[in-house]
C-alpha cells in the first residue's frame, strides 16, 4: 500500500487534497513557483526560459521576469547570445494578445472557452473587472478566480 505524504517535499508545508490531487498551497514554495514560471513561458511561447535558465536567473515569480535588465541576464546566464535571445523573447511576450496572457497564469477556471469570452468584450488584462466578467458570461467562481 502506498501512503500519500502529508508535507510538501519542497517546503514541508502540509498538502491539500483538491480532487484527488495533493497541492501546496504555500505562495512561498519554491518548486511551486518554479512550475508556475514554466507554464507562464511555455504558454506564452518564451524560448529559452526553461527550468535550468529560471534557476540561473534565481526567478521566484512572474513579475520578477520582467523586472530582469539586459545585464542581470548577461551576468546570470554568462553567454551574450542567450541573453540577447532571452531578452529579445521577454519583450516579444509582452506584445502577446489577452488569449494567451490569461490562461499563462494557470487561473483556475480560467482557460481557453473564458479568455475567448472575456477577450470578446475587453483587450487588456487591466481592463477585466467584475462587470466585464459578467458581460462576458462568466460566472461566478471563474469570476472571484479572477
Amino acid at each position: 500500500m502506498i501512503t500519500a505524504p502529508t508535507n510538501c517535499p519542497s517546503c514541508d508545508s502540509v498538502l491539500e487534497w483538491s480532487n484527488d490531487i495533493l497541492y501546496c498551497r504555500n505562495p512561498d514554495c519554491q518548486s511551486t513557483n518554479l512550475k508556475k514560471i514554466e507554464h507562464f513561458a511555455k504558454t506564452l511561447k518564451i524560448m529559452g526560459l526553461g527550468p535550468a535558465s529560471i534557476e540561473k536567473l534565481e526567478i521566484l515569480s512572474i513579475p520578477e521576469l520582467y523586472e530582469m535588465d539586459y545585464q542581470y541576464m548577461l551576468d546570470q546566464l554568462g553567454s551574450e547570445k542567450v541573453a540577447s535571445k532571452l531578452h529579445d523573447e521577454i519583450e516579444k511576450s509582452k506584445t502577446r494578445s489577452l488569449n494567451l496572457v490569461l490562461p499563462a497564469f494557470g487561473i483556475p477556471l480560467i482557460g481557453k472557452t473564458a479568455t475567448d469570452k472575456l477577450a470578446s468584450v475587453c483587450q487588456t488584462i487591466f481592463d477585466i473587472n467584475e462587470e466585464i466578467c459578467k458581460k462576458a458570461g462568466l460566472g461566478p467562481k471563474a469570476t472571484e478566480n479572477l
